[in-house]
């Protein structure tokens, strides 16, 4: 029974690694499972044995991805915006640049990011809503979107090279733009 189990991990790491080459070129929109058996060497047989479509087989991905990485999102979601959480973040993205890269990049799924900004949101707005009170949860979490998508962007310039810099210095620039964020609740 084991060697059953280590063909299929096997098989699945051949399909996950096949579909992440074709995505560093492709978007998932655009993948057929023609081409991700003959990348991964397999027949599609195989392939529909453990995925009905390429975007299930994203999907899972994704899904490991975040449950592996769970750790390094977590403190910074419950504990506050301490610089050690976003230090480790920044070296846990470093760490899976690549598969970052793929997944929150321009041919990845749209829905990655949708689920990251979903999974950190409710955290962060009540943070905010503690250090602000009197602040509409509404206004805090429209703040909250703008930070994230900014702070998505300068991540992936980042991870593509466009932005030449060391994570902690990345993280110390998103912090002090956070706190200059914090500082505009307060005018929003």
């Amino acid at each position: 029974m084991k060697q059953v189990d280590n063909r299929v991990r096997f098989t699945k790491a051949m399909l996950h690694e096949a579909i992440l080459k074709i995505l560093e070129t492709k978007p998932i929109d655009k993948i057929t499972i023609k081409e991700i058996c003959e990348e991964a060497e397999i027949n599609r047989g195989t392939f529909y044995l453990h995925y009905n479509t390429p975007r299930a087989l994203l999907k899972e991905i994704e899904n490991e991805f975040i449950e592996d990485n769970l750790a390094f999102f977590s403190p910074y979601m419950h504990e506050g915006h301490e610089m050690s959480h976003l230090e480790e973040l920044f070296g846990c993205i470093l760490k899976n640049g690549r598969i970052c890269r793929i997944l929150m990049g321009k041919n990845g799924d749209p829905q990655m990011l949708e689920s990251l900004r979903v999974m950190m949101k409710d955290s962060v707005v009540d943070d905010w809503q503690k250090e602000f009170p009197d602040f509409d949860r509404e206004k805090l979490a429209y703040v909250f979107d703008f930070v994230f998508s900014g702070a998505m962007t300068l991540i992936l310039d980042w991870l593509g090279g466009e932005t030449p810099i060391h994570a902690e210095d990345l993280a110390r620039r998103l912090d002090r733009l956070g706190h200059y964020c914090h500082l505009a609740i307060n005018e929003f």
